[in-house]
């Protein structure tokens, strides 16, 4: 892929060219457009946390995409990826109990990605520090 001044693309336009190819809003289903696709982070050329914006519903949708090198094993068979579709984790109270809750902001998904930057994924050490269950 190659930029309008005819440079080579960027890893970050590779990345953004298949999430457009590939993801779709999960409350509506409509594909997503280049503008409404936002870098947040950036790991090694290997992760990437975006967030995106279905120009038709307003849905943001945070997402992680982690890219598969040269040498890694690629999957052919895709059906088992296309039968799973996206999933609620929340039963029907939950559902109504966050369905009144105010939506997600900017200054939400910041914090966030400001958060994710410097996490180093011990759950177990985070949750301690905050009083949680040792």
């Amino acid at each position: 892929m190659t930029s309008k001044d005819g440079a080579a693309s960027t890893g970050a336009e590779q990345v953004v060219r298949v999430l457009l190819r590939q993801a779709r809003c999960a409350d509506c289903d409509c594909s997503y457009r280049s503008e409404n696709v936002h870098v947040l982070r950036q790991q090694d050329d290997r992760v990437w946390d975006l967030a995106v914006v279905c120009h038709r519903c307003y849905t943001m949708s945070l997402v992680r995409a982690i890219v598969q090198g040269p040498g890694w094993p690629r999957r052919t068979d895709r059906s088992a990826v296309a039968a799973v579709g996206p999933q609620l984790e929340l039963g029907p109270l939950e559902q109504a109990h966050f369905r009144d809750l105010s939506p997600v902001g900017m200054d939400d998904v910041l914090d966030i990605a400001g958060f994710l930057a410097d996490f180093d994924g011990d759950f177990h050490r985070w949750f301690q520090g905050r009083g949680g269950d040792s």
